[in-house]
């Protein structure tokens, strides 16, 4: 086996895991009468496996694929943690009704599957083909170590996400396709306007 093969396979199988999450909470929505109790549950769940995943994604994933990769910056910035959470925050929000926080996890399920597939398909072949294998032994070492705080928000005057150009950012050539539709998708459902604030 030679050295990077398989990176980054602690990200992998974190996906897996969160992959499982999101197939249990699909579940939930289209069950008939399920208890509240169970959603509340398995966001819970999601968010203990989901926050120190991103928090090792920013810190350890990110800057690799801003120093190798062509459009490693707008991907790192596109792929940022901090809508993520919100969405959590919201599908979580004991306030909403039921059928609001099943819309609200609804837009979440969405989001994170297109992150995951986005890291799959397109980020990871990338950083193999590309990153020196020195790099990916260090990096793959460094998001096994434990994370024990969320994630932090984006750099400033960095574009997406966490950005002064909005959730959207501009459009970036070899972004993955509709991310766009889906960053426009997810703030009208869930009352984020274009500053990262809720609608009323």
């Amino acid at each position: 086996m030679k050295a990077a093969e398989g990176f980054p396979s602690g990200l992998c199988a974190q996906h897996r895991a969160i992959e499982a999450l999101l197939r249990q909470l699909d579940g939930v929505r289209t069950r008939g009468g399920t208890s509240d109790e169970e959603d509340l549950r398995l966001l819970a769940a999601l968010r203990r496996l989901l926050l120190p995943h991103l928090a090792a994604e920013e810190e350890h994933l990110y800057p690799l694929a801003r120093r190798y990769l062509p459009v490693g910056r707008a991907l790192a910035d596109a792929a940022g943690c901090t809508h993520a959470c919100r969405l959590l925050d919201r599908a979580d929000d004991c306030r909403l009704s039921v059928t609001g926080r099943r819309r609200a996890t609804a837009v979440l399920l969405l989001v994170l599957r297109t992150h995951l597939r986005g890291e799959e398909e397109q980020l990871f072949p990338a950083l193999r083909a590309r990153a020196r294998p020195d790099e990916l032994r260090r990096c793959e070492r460094r998001l096994r170590e434990p994370r024990l705080r969320e994630p932090r928000a984006g750099p400033p005057g960095a574009t997406g996400p966490a950005g002064p150009a909005g959730p959207a950012g501009p459009a970036v050539r070899g972004l993955p396709p509709g991310a766009g539709a889906i960053t426009a998708l997810r703030d009208r459902l869930t009352g984020h306007d274009s500053s990262g604030q809720r609608s009323p």
